[in-house]
């Protein structure tokens, strides 16, 4: 009964979320969230117990790449669509300086792991909490793809708003040839390059995950 009882307590909470489930939205990836916990932010293809052998695979894979586009002057990296803070605070160590996590879902916030140089804030209404080219280095790692509309314009918007003139835009993305699912989008390497025309992004490696394409690109003005 008592486990009954936890269950209906449950689903009741998510109510709000699953409303918004068929269309999409921040709404499912918050129901994800809370189904899936940390595991929500990788292909559910892997199982549970792969999340941390995944992250190391995909830390392996992105992080030599990052550090090729750094110059060393970077002082503040903003993980756009950090969840559980999984790359935050590598992020900070590698441009010796400062990290700032972002994300709209409070649930993955509050299992990011706390270090120093690093701090986590939550996205609400589409608005990045920073100031106008605050941040010398975005990095957004498999996040668009998960947003459409007028929600990814403005997520487009956002990025480039606190983004100093000068900062490095590094971005992975799923580009994978297959038609879109109801909560992602596949989209080509051109279409993303097209979103921040003002970036020069420079298609720069691709690697599989369970026999998808993951493109890396890197851009400055």
């Amino acid at each position: 009964m008592r486990n009954f009882v936890f269950s209906l307590l449950n689903t009741i909470r998510d109510i709000p979320y699953l409303r918004g489930w068929r269309r999409g939205g921040i709404s499912y990836w918050k129901w994800r969230a809370r189904k899936f916990g940390a595991h929500s932010v990788l292909n559910l293809g892997h199982g549970t117990i792969e999340f941390e052998k995944v992250t190391e695979q995909q830390k392996l894979q992105l992080y030599p790449w990052f550090r090729r586009q750094l110059t060393g002057k970077e002082r503040l990296v903003m993980d756009f669509g950090c969840g559980p803070g999984r790359f935050t605070g590598d992020l900070a160590e590698m441009i010796h300086g400062n990290a700032v996590g972002i994300d709209p879902i409070r649930d993955l916030l509050a299992q990011a792991p706390a270090r120093s140089g690093v701090e986590y804030k939550q996205m609400e209404q589409g608005t990045i909490p920073l100031v106008d080219g605050s941040v010398d280095v975005a990095w957004v790692c498999l996040v668009l793809g998960g947003i459409q509309g007028n929600e990814l314009v403005r997520a487009v918007r956002e990025i480039e708003r606190v983004l100093k003139p000068d900062g490095l835009l590094f971005l992975v993305e799923n580009t994978s040839d297959k038609e879109d699912g109801p909560y992602w989008k596949f989209r080509t390497v051109s279409q993303y390059t097209a979103m921040f025309p003002g970036r020069n992004l420079v298609h720069l490696h691709d690697y599989e995950d369970l026999g998808e394409r993951i493109s890396i690109l890197s851009g400055r003005h």
